[in-house]
């Protein structure tokens, strides 16, 4: 037969004293200061999470200003006195325990105010706990106000609630605000190994972390999970005793998820999110851990994730390992449209749609154009380099297209190659050979010219100052000659300022638009710095400036 005095863990392990409430020493610490200084206020307001010792500490409060083994409020209640164990047990007659769900009417709070006037029966105070005190109506509240601002001197109120926002300015005011922290996962490790070693129970380390972590800061949470693993296992918990009992996604499907997305592995994408799903997991779970799991990557890019994800050392450093190879703006959007799918879904299908749509969507698009992932990649070019793939900056750049060791001799340091009047432009083509391009007569050469013409260099990053004097146009009837009336429409010359090309060369897959020069930028695109922001930036030369240096006069 059952044991009918059995207690569930979060009962049993309930602490007693202030030093043993986890996790919220800087609350414990002033209470304690102010009733060994006598400073005890009236009304205490408890903020704070589930399951973190909000109606504990309260309870803890009520011992300490009632023990009778004491003449006086104590920090440190006995524990064994009449109160004491009353109040443990939740049947002092002084102490009242009040569910503000149930009890949220004007006439609720009536009652109270009739009965905080007479003293107490065996206590010093009286002491009321009202736990969810924010769904008191608003005219509940306002009945409180009077009461709650000038109580008799032997009563003490206390309000708890997990929703601050819905509990009136007028009753935060006349209250001594604590607002309750949510527990850190190797405090609540700690914890569970101290009640594991009182309870004879074995645990590995792993199933411990991942208790804490299921249970996101609530002790009570970390406990009732104990509870449950020690009824399915008996005597020894392990790391998949958890995931199975609990429903959770393993780390390594999460794992290999990202590293499909990085390989862009649609279907390999798509088949992890079927066996989630055929494995009768949560989706909704399923995507709280994603969204989990790239924050945790977007911590690791941004500060290393020393001390701010406590998770163990082999898993920090494969999260380090898949971040290095996203983008920051990557990261940034991947959490922002991971966080869209956490909720607004009517069903699971719905949002398992949603889901796979995103990770199709990611993996499809190859270029990133957007402003953020431009200016990223321009401050990281500017600090040494990065690769198209998004590898960190110093990291090698990808192959250019011309690499210094193989690049043809530049003609950058040569004048470039153009038409130059007064000699006769032949087709080289096997075309039928044009009329040669009516000769024009240069002006005799004066040796005494006002200023020389000075030679022009190649450059992409000319000075803004130099660049803005354009070359003379030629004659009108300069390029129209070579070509005579019978070319098709597609070979129709295109005038760009110093040379003609056929609409046909116009669709190639050359490095630079019509409108630059063709020797120009084919001397350009060798260099390899200009042929590496071409990579990367998947762009094209649109026009060719060149520097002006001054040239000794000629004879």
């Amino acid at each position: 037969m059952a044991d009918s005095k059995y207690l569930v863990l979060a009962r049993k392990w309930r602490p007693q004293q202030f030093d043993d409430v986890v996790g919220q020493e800087h609350i414990t610490r002033t209470l304690k200061n102010a009733i060994a200084s006598g400073r005890i206020h009236h009304a205490f307001l408890f903020i704070g999470s589930r399951g973190i010792g909000k109606t504990t500490t309260a309870r803890v409060l009520a011992k300490a200003l009632n023990c009778l083994e004491s003449d006086e409020p104590t920090p440190t209640p006995c524990g064994k006195c009449s109160n004491c164990t009353s109040i443990q047990q939740g049947t002092n007659i002084d102490v009242i325990e009040i569910d503000g769900a149930s009890n949220n009417s004007v006439d609720d709070v009536r009652e109270i105010r009739d009965n905080v006037r007479m003293v107490p029966t065996n206590s010093r105070y009286k002491v009321y706990i009202v736990d969810e005190v924010h769904q008191l109506s608003i005219a509940a509240f306002n009945a409180l106000l009077k009461t709650l601002e000038e109580p008799p001197p032997h009563a003490v109120f206390v309000l708890a609630t997990t929703e601050a926002h819905k509990v009136p300015a007028t009753i935060v005011s006349r209250c001594q605000r604590y607002d309750f922290r949510r527990v850190a996962t190797d405090r609540i490790i700690a914890l569970l190994k101290s009640i594991i070693e009182r309870e004879n129970v074995q645990a590995s380390d792993e199933a411990l972390f991942a208790i804490a972590r299921a249970a996101e800061g609530g002790i009570r949470d970390a406990e009732s999970i104990l509870d449950e693993l020690i009824t399915y296992c008996e005597q020894e918990i392990t790391f998949d005793d958890v995931f199975a009992v609990l429903g959770l996604v393993d780390w390594q499907v999460l794992h290999s998820l990202c590293e499909a997305m990085l390989d862009k592995d649609i279907a390999r994408q798509l088949t992890l999110v079927e066996d989630v799903v055929a494995s009768g997991k949560d989706l909704s779970q399923f995507v709280q851990e994603i969204l989990r799991y790239f924050r945790n990557l977007l911590v690791c890019k941004t500060a290393g994730g020393e001390g701010l994800l406590h998770l163990p050392e082999e898993e920090l450093a494969e999260l380090r390992a898949h971040a290095d190879r996203f983008m920051l703006t990557q990261l940034i959007r991947l959490v922002e449209q991971f966080a869209e799918l956490t909720s607004g879904f009517d069903s699971q299908l719905a949002q398992r749609i949603a889901l796979e749509a995103l990770l199709i969507r990611v993996s499809k698009v190859s270029i990133d154009y957007s402003v953020d992932s431009i200016l990223e990649k321009l401050v990281q070019l500017g600090a040494g380099g990065i690769s198209p793939q998004g590898a960190p900056a110093g990291a090698p750049p990808g192959k250019p297209a011309n690499p210094p060791e193989a690049a043809a001799p530049s003609t950058a340091s040569a004048p470039a190659a153009r038409p130059q009047r007064g000699t006769p432009k032949t087709d080289p083509g096997p075309r039928k050979p044009a009329e040669p391009v009516a000769e024009i007569e240069d002006e005799p050469a004066a040796k005494a010219a006002p200023e020389p013409e000075p030679p022009k260099e190649a450059s992409v990053s000319a000075p803004a100052a130099e660049c803005d004097e354009e070359p003379p146009e030629p004659p009108p009837d300069y390029f129209d000659e070579e070509y005579g009336d019978d070319l098709p429409p597609d070979e129709v010359p295109v005038r760009r300022g110093h040379a003609a090309m056929p609409m046909a060369a116009m669709q190639t897959d050359l490095p630079f638009y019509p409108t630059a020069n063709p020797a120009d930028a084919r001397a350009a695109a060798a260099d390899p710095k200009v042929a590496h922001v071409l990579e990367v930036f998947k762009g094209k030369i649109a026009e060719v400036r060149k520097d002006a240096a001054p040239q000794a006069a000629q004879d």
